[in-house]
């Protein structure tokens, strides 16, 4: 019984240095991730801001557009409708002046 009890032991002692060993691993492995990610934040952090921050002025930037958009669109209208009142005061004017050179064109000047 003696040998087979040392064996147990044995095996127990080589399985418990295995199981120790594999989590000392895990552990520097853990370790410099954790590490590596603290790093990582560190860099990114700040990046993320100024990214957030630009994101918000370029927000701005596009409601500043569509509303100027909004006012060009507004003034293009406007200058329409005032080519067509100068398109009408155009056509009247020549219409007034028709006898004018019927006049003219009767004397021959």
């Amino acid at each position: 019984m003696q040998p087979n009890g040392l064996f147990v032991l044995a095996v127990g002692l080589c399985s418990f240095v295995v199981v120790c060993v594999a989590a000392g691993h895990l552990a520097i492995k853990a370790w410099r991730l954790l590490k590596r990610g603290i790093r990582v934040s560190r860099v990114a952090g700040p990046l993320a801001v100024g990214l957030a921050l630009r994101a918000e002025e370029l927000a701005k930037l596009g409601d500043e557009m569509a509303h100027q958009t909004e006012q060009v669109v507004a003034s293009i209208d406007r200058l329409g409708a005032s080519t067509r009142r100068l398109q009408v005061v155009f056509q009247a004017f020549s219409e007034s002046l028709a006898p004018y050179r019927r006049v003219k064109d009767y004397f021959g000047l």
